[in-house]
């Protein structure tokens, strides 16, 4: 029988947290070293991120690209990053607990990444918006909020919303998440730019 050196309670933290990454983060899968590594769609390389040549950019690059692909800063909003990126840290350390090969942070270096996601996310919409107060936000707060928070319309032109729609449907595609029909589509895009006009 394997005996793992563990105590109980780290055994219900570790399957929990897979269990996590499994059904909330539903990307594809690849292994490296032995450990399941989640793609995430649409992953970036470390120069196609903003300001590549930040010290900022390369600190994520290193720490992040050893468990998942780049996702783009713009993924989440400046308030959501500092969040998930504790959230992302815990899951480091325990992942080190298993592999000696991840590389773990030292505050100042986490702190320099945390500005560099935040300056780089891309600006929500409060919670309690009157735009999301209508029926008209509905299919953005039901498609959207899933993954992310809902974006202020401000930040893109109508054009670039419209790729934006097209690409986040995609992502849905690839994680197995139900996807856009072409009027909930046209339903998102007409919320976001009719809130520009």
């Amino acid at each position: 029988m394997l005996r793992l050196n563990m105590r109980p309670h780290k055994h219900l933290i570790l399957f929990l947290t897979i269990i996590n990454l499994l059904f909330y983060c539903r990307g594809s899968e690849a292994v490296d070293k032995g450990i399941k590594m989640l793609v995430i769609p649409g992953g970036l390389t470390a120069e196609k991120l903003p300001e590549p040549g930040s010290r900022g950019a390369r600190l994520y690059a290193s720490y992040c690209s050893q468990c998942h692909n780049l996702p783009n800063p713009k993924m989440h909003s400046t308030d959501d990053w500092p969040i998930m990126f504790e959230k992302m840290t815990e899951h480091s350390r325990l992942m080190a607990g298993l592999n000696p090969d991840i590389k773990m942070l030292v505050p100042n270096e986490k702190a320099e990444i945390i500005s560099y996601l935040t300056r780089n996310g891309f600006v929500a919409l409060p919670g309690n918006a009157a735009l999301l107060k209508g029926p008209d936000a509905f299919k953005i707060i039901w498609f959207c909020s899933v993954c992310h928070a809902i974006p202020d319309p401000k930040q893109f032109s109508p054009q670039e919303w419209s790729k934006i729609v097209d690409r986040m449907n995609d992502y849905r595609n690839k994680q197995g998440r139900e996807e856009m029909t072409k009027s909930d589509r046209d339903a998102i895009i007409n919320f976001l730019t009719k809130k520009l006009r």
